[in-house]
């Protein structure tokens, strides 16, 4: 039984140990874990509370031994020593900001940070698969899918899809380790304030300003952010908002359909150009631009 976290630190050196490279084989008494598969790259990756205490490990246990050929640290995790050649890529959204973001690390040869403009650490496309999971065990058909009430001051969920960026990011990773070409960079979310609290900067509709700009952010329908509040439920600062312009402030912003889909389409012209989405997130914002009612 294992009943000390700190013995996390060796377990997760072991598990990358066990797993066989390319031209490795498993010796006779142990297990072979990925059953005959052999791994070309092994990448560290943590979310939240595992990006915590991944970034421990990077700081104090995987300089010793390195084991990991890159790391995905998302959602958490504090300042990163740079001293190592392992590729550490950082992507954060709005939420994991409020605390870090008047302790900027800079970008270095070996770390990369991105910070997605709108986004929640538990967003709305978290909370559709966390949905499949509970209706899995529950023996429901899946298209039953729906997000909670859980209970927010505001409405929860920000739609901003902060997967689009991260499986841009993993790719941009696997570059850098293979062959050293260091990812895109990108603008800081923007501070209007540091000290006492930190603040953000917005615009006049409440939506931050700086960080990578999806097209749902930058060509805004709604006003979505990292931040929201509960009397009832202490997770409400995880799920961000989305509260959906009127029908009048979005008449003003788009005349007529051309109107929006011109500028979703120059917004995600420029982050498929910057790196900071794939092709086929570029293909599936415009699909849903199109299907929209916006402006019609």
């Amino acid at each position: 039984m294992i009943d000390q976290d700190n013995l996390s630190y060796d377990i997760f050196s072991a598990v990358g140990k066990a797993v066989n490279r390319v031209g490795q084989s498993t010796l006779d008494g142990e297990v072979d874990i990925l059953n005959g598969l052999k791994a070309d790259l092994i990448i560290a990756t943590g979310h939240s509370q595992s990006a915590s205490r991944l970034a421990v490990y990077l700081n104090n246990i995987h300089p010793i031994e390195p084991i990991y050929d890159g790391v995905m640290v998302h959602g958490g995790g504090g300042r990163i020593r740079d001293d190592q050649e392992t590729k550490v890529f950082k992507i954060m959204a709005e939420t994991d900001m409020r605390r870090r973001a008047s302790t900027p690390q800079p970008n270095t040869d070996t770390f990369m940070q991105w910070e997605i403009a709108g986004t929640s650490h538990a967003d709305y496309d978290f909370e559709i698969e966390y949905s499949k999971v509970r209706l899995l065990r529950e023996g429901i058909e899946l298209s039953q899918a729906e997000a909670r009430d859980v209970g927010c001051e505001l409405p929860a969920h920000s739609r901003i899809p902060f997967r689009d960026p991260f499986n841009a990011a993993f790719e941009h990773l696997v570059k850098w380790i293979r062959e050293d070409v260091r990812p895109p960079s990108a603008k800081p979310l923007k501070l209007s304030r540091m000290m006492p609290e930190v603040e953000f900067a917005r615009d006049k509709f409440g939506n931050i300003l700086g960080g990578i700009r999806l097209a749902a952010h930058d060509v805004p329908t709604a006003k979505n952010t990292g931040m929201n509040y509960g009397a009832t439920n202490r997770f409400c600062f995880l799920y961000g908002s989305h509260e959906p312009f009127t029908e009048a402030t979005l008449d003003s912003l788009y005349p007529d359909h051309d109107a929006y889909m011109s500028a979703v389409r120059e917004v995600v012209r420029r982050n498929l150009i910057d790196g900071y989405i794939l092709p086929y997130a570029a293909e599936k914002t415009l699909e849903a631009a199109k299907s929209s009612k916006i402006g019609r």
